[in-house]
């Protein structure tokens, strides 16, 4: 008898902890990531494939930057995008932020389109690092597939594990690990529509015949 009560004892605690561990990352979730973080790179290399060097570094005027500087930044920013992956996925669950942050996704995605220009942090600043475009292309793409290849294969749950900023910044304050992403994919489209416009203006220099 003591034995039976011993083995109800022992599914009881296998059977909290399986509740208390739920995964609610889901394979949608994991898709709609690498969906988003191929559809942003191909069209940023889309955007700057043919462009000469005359043409990377053209600024409409001083306080403006570059392409360069825009595929800088990016790099500079998706490699933080991988190191605060890589590193973060081994924190300590956290379920019981998961409802505070229920919604969140929605916003990150807006980002793309949002009209408050915010200016970037010291290190995100592009600071000529690259001589050739060629250079800031494979930097870019060093860290955009390295966060490929984790999305693909990582076992984390990316709604149980959360990136933490000052709580001056409001609902950016907390965001689990998919919405953090969905933020940088959106920031590579944002950059890309910047580069659209640097192109489109009436100065931006002619192909070379």
């Amino acid at each position: 008898m003591k034995l039976f009560y011993f083995l109800i004892l022992c599914l009881a605690t296998t059977t909290a902890g399986a509740q208390t561990t739920q995964k609610l990352w889901t394979e949608q979730d994991r898709q709609v990531l690498l969906l988003g973080l191929d559809s942003t790179q191909k069209n940023l290399l889309h955007e700057v494939s043919a462009l000469n060097e005359k043409q990377m570094h053209f600024k409409s005027d001083s306080s403006q930057w570059s392409i360069a500087q825009v595929l800088e930044h990016l790099g500079v920013y998706e490699e933080l995008l991988y190191w605060d992956l890589l590193n973060n996925q081994y924190t300590p669950e956290m379920p019981e932020l998961a409802a505070q942050v229920k919604g969140v996704d929605s916003i990150m995605i807006a980002y793309t389109h949002d009209p408050i220009k915010l200016k970037a942090p010291l290190v995100g600043q592009p600071l000529g690092r690259f001589h050739r475009k060629q250079e800031s292309i494979d930097y870019f793409n060093r860290f955009r597939d390295a966060v490929t290849d984790l999305v693909k294969v990582t076992e984390a749950d990316f709604r149980l594990h959360f990136i933490f900023r000052s709580e001056e910044v409001g609902v950016w304050h907390i965001r689990d690990l998919q919405q953090y992403t969905l933020l940088w994919i959106a920031h590579t489209a944002r950059h890309t529509n910047q580069i659209r416009r640097i192109k489109a203006n009436p100065a931006f220099p002619k192909p070379a015949q």
